[in-house]
């Protein structure tokens, strides 16, 4: 199914916290993702920066990667905030991937790439659910089909690629996240944003183990037992004079309602 989304107008425009908000000034993006609900909600609330904001004070951005990118809203959105960028997506499933690269066809910045990322090069296993075109190399109780896909370890592929920084990183891999971020091995203490989803309080502490060095969690869209999807942003930009003003658009966007403090 395609979408039609409103999205801040001209290239960049997703860079800046204030200028988002739905003012009426934005384009409309059209784009297509899987025949469901739920995916038309998630795929809006990404290309509207809701999900994924992107503060205005980073600074130079060449390398984002998109890990786990399913029909490409992520990608597109970063494209966007970052047109000089190279953007990465990682998609190992055949049927978002071909929709992934119809989506980014009109982003001469994003690359789809037909494998995914993990701690090692390996042939794997996706699973999926009923009637859905996400996957996880976990199985898990509902699965009822799976499909042969091919994994790259990070570090080891962005070696092959000539890339020797990650400037975005963003991971989506149901389940799976702790292997992508071993496998990027340092090319993660540099970046200077990690957006990150976790399905379970293990992984949510192994995460923020991993992460406690180099960055502070910054924003999260949603954080609850189990499940949650942060951003953490590198400890130097924390001390950045717009921090903290970011970060009460970005909750006064995201909540409706002014944010003291």
């Amino acid at each position: 199914m395609h979408i039609e989304v409103e999205v801040p107008r001209g290239p960049g425009g997703e860079r800046a916290g204030a200028s988002y908000g739905g003012g009426g000034d934005g384009e409309t993006v059209s784009f297509e993702c899987e025949n469901s609900i739920t995916s038309a909600w998630v795929c809006r609330e990404i290309l509207e920066g809701t999900t994924y904001p992107v503060p205005s004070f980073l600074g130079d951005v060449a390398v984002v990667l998109d890990v786990g990118a399913n029909c490409g809203a992520a990608a597109i959105h970063f494209a966007r905030a970052f047109p000089a960028a190279a953007v990465h997506a990682f998609e190992p499933a055949a049927a978002p991937r071909e929709v992934a690269e119809r989506n980014a066809a009109a982003y001469p910045n994003v690359t789809v790439h037909p494998f995914g990322l993990s701690d090692q090069d390996a042939e794997a296993r996706l699973f999926h659910a009923d009637e859905s075109i996400m996957g996880s190399i976990v199985r898990t109780d509902d699965a009822v089909s799976s499909e042969p896909v091919h994994l790259r370890r990070g570090d080891t592929w962005a070696l092959e690629a000539g890339i020797d920084r990650v400037d975005v990183l963003k991971v989506d891999v149901e389940g799976a996240e702790q292997q992508v971020l071993v496998g990027l091995g340092e090319l993660v203490d540099r970046a200077q944003v990690v957006y990150v989803e976790y399905d379970s309080r293990r992984s949510r502490r192994w995460i923020e183990g991993r992460l406690a060095g180099t960055h502070e969690l910054y924003f999260a869209s949603l954080q609850v037992l189990d499940q949650g999807e942060a951003m953490y942003l590198r400890s130097d930009l924390c001390d950045h004079p717009d921090a903290l003003e970011e970060l009460r658009v970005i909750l006064r966007r995201r909540y409706g309602r002014p944010v003291e403090g």
